[in-house]
């Protein structure tokens, strides 16, 4: 046992030389404390240092301390940060003391329902374990085809996975749940549970060690009694994003000492769809009387353009904790907002600024949704540009089953006689072939077009055998198609997009997700000559994807979800696809129209939690048309300006809109909607010479091209 002075002065010298905010949490004797950390703030350090506080000053067993962190990593890192700065220095102080429990929420629950299950005798397996259709995975698909009549695609069993761990982790019943897209869910969910709990072994999911835990405690006092005599101090971190269930766990715990130790962040709690209950700490003085709340506000990592425009912006929130985030870093670059016409004029920005970085691994590309990856990935790879995503293994995009159905169309285009192809597109053409036409098929050798043969059958009738020749013919001049020219031709003038629609409509898929799939698959089309070399683009672009894993400690620009970026810092970060539908979502938009703003407030978080991972430069970046679509700049773009209306725009931010055509300069490669492939060989004001692969040269008024969207750069 050290005293304070001589404590604050040894882990001075170990270069933690804390502010007096930081200070104030550390020596936080007993009772209930709420910390409340802004981005950048040091909130692990102060951890560690109260770890080794308790442990040397306040001579508290550290057997008796439980730190509890929301994930798997944070927990490793926890203990090896406290391990490296202050284990030596606990040991030697403390000879022959134990451990501190550092551990997930999931990891502790599992071992309350262990210990639990143990003594009656109660064997059970995690579900999660299980491979094949008797894996997690495999039970839901199997329960949901049962109830609906249909397969269900990797999109919605996300979405069904949500809503489980969801129901679960607000105590609620799964048919309170009014915002759950998924037909019969409260089918499904009994099913589910049925089928679990009447396994031999029981089998039980993560969410169900937390109910289950929830539940041990609740109704065996013997176990609750232990756990409260077991540990006198809990410390959590990452708070905001607890659930209601974890976070009544932890209280049950905790009380009646209530020697509870709370960090987190309001501002940051954006995993609302996985039942985050960021109130809980707006409550915590209910929850807790006598409970402190102190505020660390100092940002260590961002520059003050950041801090003060981040610090403005989220204030439009309601449901928070008044925060006064600032910094004492040195002034950095100025905020970039960009506008460009479309996706690829975006991506070229962005391409152009990474060609000079000598350290690719210090710039992170943030976006809403993964479906931003795939374009960039594509546009960075055809430029030599190292990427690594950090949700490499979550691109649905290469197997979904859209994208599927428009590589057989283009397969069936080379060989109308595959059987095996036709089977997986006849029931979306416009075309008079029926199931029992394909029992007829597989009965009797194919050895010229399909359409032929079904037009010679007897019984067919002039317009039928009329309609069979038109397909052949139809199929013929798709093949000779450019592949985008290809794909616009499958969605007219076959038909697809009705197809979609009905299938959309039929089985509650959304038609809007399933077009723009439709149009980014067009927009890699258009960098490809022939149809054989689009298919291997697309194989050779998900293999690229799949394994940029490996580029994690490489000199690779950081590609990822703002989701997945919480917790990270790079120096530079660009904010794409920043538009009305996007960010905030279609569905956070409608809520809000109906006067629901909890959804809208979460968007802004994550808007918020983006901004704030940069550490010197950070660009913004919106467009005109998205996917040839004319949309809207995101609201919290314009919320942004707004911010700094009362400030002198020269030295906070310089806003940047690009004119349409302002990145068209002299040796650009660009596409013409007629002409293909050309290169500016020369630009003066609004016009620009533009020299074709054919050899010819013409001449071009920017400012119509860019009103009739008749060329688009060429990544």
């Amino acid at each position: 046992m050290i005293s304070e002075k001589d404590f604050f002065a040894e882990i001075k010298a170990r270069g933690f030389d804390l502010t007096e905010q930081q200070k104030r949490a550390v020596v936080h004797n007993q009772g209930p404390l709420l910390l409340l950390a802004v981005p950048g703030a040091g909130k692990t350090t102060v951890l560690t240092v109260r770890l080794a506080y308790l442990i040397l000053v306040k001579n508290i067993d550290p057997r008796r301390i439980l730190c509890l962190t929301f994930g798997r990593a944070a927990a490793r890192e926890m203990r090896e940060r406290f391990v490296e700065n202050f284990g030596a220095m606990v040991s030697s102080k403390n000879e022959g003391c134990g451990e501190i429990q550092f551990s997930t929420i999931h990891s502790f629950a599992y071992e309350v329902v262990r210990t639990a299950f143990r003594q009656r005798g109660t064997r059970f397996e995690l579900i999660e374990e299980q491979t094949g259709a008797d894996s997690k995975m495999g039970v839901l698909r199997k329960i949901y085809e049962k109830h609906n009549a249909s397969a269900i695609t990797d999109e919605q069993l996300e979405g069904l996975q949500n809503c489980i761990c969801y129901v679960k982790n607000t105590l609620s019943k799964p048919e309170e749940l009014l915002n759950c897209d998924i037909k019969n869910f409260p089918l499904i969910h009994n099913d589910y549970e049925i089928y679990k709990q009447s396994s031999r072994p029981r089998l039980i999911d993560y969410d169900d060690m937390l109910f289950l835990a929830f539940q041990e405690l609740m109704e065996n006092p013997k176990y609750l009694a232990y756990y409260r005599k077991r540990f006198d101090y809990i410390l959590t971190d990452e708070s905001q994003d607890t659930s209601l269930l974890q976070h009544k766990i932890i209280e049950m715990i905790v009380k009646p000492k209530s020697n509870i130790f709370v960090v987190g962040d309001d501002d940051q709690s954006i995993f609302g769809f996985r039942a985050a209950e960021p109130k809980y700490l707006l409550e915590f003085e209910q929850t807790y009387p006598g409970a402190k709340i102190l505020r660390m506000e100092q940002n260590f990592r961002s520059t003050p353009q950041i801090v003060d425009v981040a610090c403005g912006f989220i204030r439009s929130n309601k449901l928070r904790f008044d925060k006064d985030m600032f910094t004492e870093n040195p002034k950095g670059d100025v905020l970039r907002i960009k506008q460009f016409e479309g996706i690829t004029e975006q991506n070229q920005f962005i391409i152009q600024k990474l060609k000079g970085q000598k350290d690719l691994a210090k710039v992170g590309v943030l976006y809403r949704n993964n479906l931003s990856a795939i374009y960039l990935a594509d546009a960075l790879d055809r430029a030599n540009i190292s990427f690594y995503m950090r949700e490499s293994g979550k691109q649905r995009f290469f197997t979904h089953w859209a994208i599927n159905d428009m590589l057989n169309f283009l397969r069936f285009s080379f060989n109308d006689k595959s059987l095996s192809v036709l089977e997986r597109i006849w029931s979306k053409l416009s075309c008079p072939i029926r199931k029992q036409h394909l029992d007829l098929l597989r009965q009797m050798p194919i050895d010229r077009s399909i359409f032929e043969i079904l037009a010679e059958q007897p019984g067919v009738t002039l317009k039928e055998r009329s309609e069979y020749l038109d397909f052949k013919k139809w199929f013929k001049e798709l093949n000779a198609l450019s592949p985008a020219q290809a794909i616009h031709y499958i969605r007219n003038q076959l038909d697809y997009d009705k197809a979609m629609k009905r299938i959309c409509e039929s089985l509650g898929f959304s038609e809007e997700y399933v077009r723009s799939l439709l149009e980014l698959l067009s927009s890699i089309a258009q960098n490809e000559c022939t149809i054989v070399d689009f298919a291997n683009r697309l194989t050779y672009l998900e293999e690229q994807m799949t394994s940029s894993y490996k580029n994690k400690h490489k000199n690779a620009v950081t590609l990822s979800t703002i989701h997945s970026a919480k917790g990270l810092e790079w120096e530079q970060v660009f904010l794409i696809d920043l538009v009305e539908g996007i960010i905030p979502e279609r569905e956070t938009i409608k809520a809000e129209q109906g006067g629901k703003n909890e959804l809208l407030e979460e968007e802004r978080r994550l808007f918020y939690v983006g901004m704030t991972r940069a550490k010197r430069q950070l660009t913004l970046c919106s467009m005109n048309y998205y996917h040839h679509k004319r949309v809207k700049v995101s609201r919290f773009i314009r919320e942004v300006n707004h911010v700094l209306q009362g400030k002198n725009p020269q030295e906070v931010i310089r806003q940047e809109v690009s004119s349409p055509m302002s990145d068209f300069v002299a040796g650009l490669v660009i596409q013409h909607k007629s002409f293909g492939e050309g290169v500016i060989v020369n630009d003066e004001g609004n016009v620009m010479v533009v020299r074709f692969k054919n050899g010819s040269q013409r001449s071009f008024m920017k400012d119509i091209c860019a009103k009739q969207r008749l060329i688009w750069a060429k990544s």
